[in-house]
Formats: C-alpha cells, sequence, structure tokens
C-alpha cells in the first residue's frame, strides 16, 4: 500500500488561500467541499483507471457438486419464506434454489426462489405462497446450478482480469476468461471461459457467476479494482490515493470549489487536474481516454464553461 498521510482538511486549507479565503465548508454538513472531495477521490479510483496501489486479488474454487441443504424448519410470512437448515455453507446471494421433500409446507416442493439472505444455518426467499406459520419440517434445499460463488470483498470496485487454472491440460496451466455484465444459467458443463459480477448481499459479499457450469473443481483469480471508500470526515486522509499524487487531487478539489463559487479559474484548474491524472494513468488507449474526457467535461460543464468563456473573448 502507497504511503498517504495527507488529509482533507489540508486540501481545504490548500483551497481557502487561493480563494480569498472562502471557506468551503459551511455548516456541519460540511458542504460543497466533502461532495467535492467525494467526487474527486471516485473519479480518480473508478473506470477506466487502474492503479497498482488500489488492486487485490481474490480467489475461489469451483465445485461440479450442486449445492444440498437439509431444512429442519419452514416459515412463510409476509411475502418471504425462511427456511432453517442444518447448519453448513451459505447458499450465495441472488443465486437460485429448489425445494424438494417438504412435509408440512408442501406448498415450497418443486418452486425456483432465490436467495434474499443467508447464513450457514438460514436461508430466506421472497415469494408469493401465502403464510405458514413457523413448523418444523423436513426436505432438501438444492441449488438450481454450480455456476454461483460468494466471495467476501467489500471494497469491490470492478474487474480488472480474470484466470482460470485448467486443471485439464498437460501440465496444467493458466486460461484467460472473458468478463461480462451478465450470463444466463447453463446446464452443459465445461470450463468456465466466462465470469461476471453477479450480485451484491449489501454486507459486503460478491456473488460471482461463470459459464458454462464447471465440469471440474477449477481454480478462479479474479483480478480486481477497490472501490472509493466515502469521506465523511475533513480529518480523513486521501487513502488510498498516494501523497505523490496531491498534485492531482489537489487541482480536481480547486476546480470544484472554484466553479461553486463562480470562479473564471475553475476551467484552468480542471485543465491541470486531468493533464496530471492522465498523465499519472496508464494503459488506457485513446478511446478511454476520450470516453472519459467527455463524460467529466460533462458532468462538471466546465467544457460547456470554456465554450461560453471563448465567445464572451471574442465579442460574439
Amino acid at each position: 500500500m502507497a504511503l498517504s498521510t495527507i488529509t482533507i482538511g489540508t486540501t481545504i486549507e490548500w483551497a481557502k488561500r487561493l480563494s480569498f479565503n472562502r471557506n468551503p465548508v459551511i455548516g456541519n454538513s460540511l458542504e460543497p467541499a466533502l461532495s467535492s472531495a467525494n467526487m474527486i477521490k471516485q473519479t480518480i479510483l473508478g473506470p477506466p483507471f487502474s492503479w497498482w496501489w488500489n488492486n487485490e486479488e481474490v480467489a475461489f474454487t469451483c465445485s461440479p457438486t450442486l449445492q444440498i441443504g437439509t431444512i429442519t424448519n419452514i416459515e412463510i410470512l409476509g411475502g418471504v419464506v425462511t427456511f432453517t437448515l442444518v447448519a453448513g455453507t451459505p447458499f450465495p446471494v441472488g443465486t437460485g434454489f429448489i425445494a424438494n421433500g417438504a412435509v408440512n409446507v408442501p406448498t415450497v416442493n418443486g418452486q425456483l426462489f432465490v436467495v434474499a439472505s443467508s447464513t450457514n444455518t438460514q436461508v430466506t426467499a421472497n415469494t408469493t405462497l401465502p403464510n405458514n406459520r413457523l413448523v418444523a419440517d423436513s426436505g432438501t434445499l438444492t441449488a438450481a446450478t454450480t455456476q454461483d460463488y460468494a466471495v467476501p470483498l467489500s471494497e469491490f470496485s470492478h474487474i480488472e482480469h480474470v484466470s482460470v487454472y485448467d486443471i485439464n491440460q498437460t501440465p496444467p496451466k493458466w486460461m484467460e476468461m472473458e468478463v461480462k455484465n451478465n450470463l444466463a444459467l447453463d446446464s452443459l458443463p465445461d470450463r468456465p471461459r466466462f465470469l461476471n459480477p453477479h450480485v451484491e448481499d449489501g454486507n459486503g459479499n460478491m456473488t460471482f457467476r461463470v459459464m458454462p457450469a464447471p465440469d471440474m473443481a477449477y481454480p478462479i483469480s479474479i483480478h480486481i479494482q477497490k472501490a472509493a471508500s466515502l469521506i465523511t470526515s475533513i480529518n480523513q486522509t486521501w487513502a488510498p490515493i498516494p501523497d505523490y499524487m496531491q498534485y492531482v487531487y489537489n487541482w480536481g478539489f480547486l476546480a470544484l470549489i472554484w466553479q461553486f463559487a463562480d470562479d473564471p479559474r475553475s476551467a484552468m484548474a480542471n485543465q491541470k487536474f486531468l493533464a496530471g491524472l492522465l498523465g499519472r494513468a496508464e494503459g488506457l488507449d485513446e478511446e478511454q481516454r476520450n470516453a472519459f474526457l467527455n463524460a467529466w467535461n460533462n458532468l462538471t460543464g466546465l467544457e460547456q464553461m470554456k465554450t461560453t468563456q471563448g465567445v464572451q473573448g471574442r465579442g460574439v
């Protein structure tokens, strides 16, 4: 992890000296300074940018065996069905499962449910079935697919690349997988060739889906970029952005503060921010650079401001 010691408060004090000592921290909301700092941080850490100091390697091993849980109790209340199970591995949130063998609540048998929440002893899912008080029952829950795998990952932003270890090769070797936005269920097992971030449960657990369904226990390695943590106090640092990028985020922050104050210098500060950011970024192609520039200038309105200033300057 790169060194990050500079606080948001330090950047605010610097910006004040260049803003006729106007204070961008107003009232208990700390605005507009707080939102400006978050916008700049999220921009630097978001796509299309990739940074060596902000990545993580996560891994899981596929299983060709369907996950099964043993039911001990069932309750249906207010459109939610709750299955209590013998302790085991939690079913990944967002994945499908089918109930079978229930005796006291037979309406659940053969139904396809989608996991809303899951622990090692309980699974909940939304349902249109009528209410049924909590009763002891038997039967099983069987996962509808072997394609979904939950990974604890509270800081997930986006995937850089994915590799699968092909154990069928002699010798075994790593093969690149293609990242997709979404993937369907698949019944024909093979070596997985595609992966997508399927769903996040709101508690820091990310479920990834592979396709095709695995026919063997393939290890999969995912290289991700971390999401920007929220700035809630001016005493926080710019972490994980390293101190040597101060010249980048300072100018970006100042550009937004000047824009809030209708200061014509905001366009100049914005250009310094973009030049520093794109100068530091590695691996971007021309299309990615242009897409980012267009999106940023449309978001901030600074491109329009430059055009307006140019027209005024020409006296048109």
